[in-house]
């Protein structure tokens, strides 16, 4: 019963831990700088809770809310990348001896995965065209 109520409490702890839609700060978010008066490059940094598909729309979402607030409506995206830092986790060697026996295990050990997606955009007034790599921002800001 012990188990199962710490293994609940551990779960719970850990849903909040991904990457939340919010400027950067220490566990990872998005950064914006304008590169022209309507050119923009856009970041999302995730921290190692989060998916690459995840980081991909929270840079899009930015985007959206980067040219809404230049007073345009659609932009294009004119190139970009998805990126994934990978880490390697230690492992440690445990042992322990029972009378005249000793037995080693390795613990820990692993990665953590760490998305970012950069976009860098130019921002347009109008009605998008329906061509690849234009988004009407109204649509994905919200």
């Amino acid at each position: 019963m012990n188990k199962v109520i710490i293994t609940l409490f551990l779960m719970l702890s850990l849903i909040g831990c991904a990457t939340q839609y919010q400027p950067s700060g220490f566990s990872g978010g998005y950064t914006d700088q304008m590169t022209g008066s309507n050119t923009a490059t856009v970041e999302f940094r995730g921290n190692g809770f989060m998916n690459a598909t995840k980081a991909k729309r929270f840079a899009m979402k930015r985007a959206a809310e980067l040219t809404l607030e230049r007073g345009f409506d659609y932009f294009l995206i004119e190139s970009g990348g998805d990126y994934t830092k990978n880490a390697s986790l230690p492992s440690r060697i445990r042992c322990s001896t029972f009378g005249s026996s000793t037995r080693c295990r390795e613990t820990g050990g692993g990665s953590v995965s760490k998305p970012r997606t950069q976009l860098d955009i130019r921002m347009f007034n109008g009605k998008a065209p329906n061509q690849s790599g234009f988004y009407d921002a109204r649509y994905l800001a919200y």
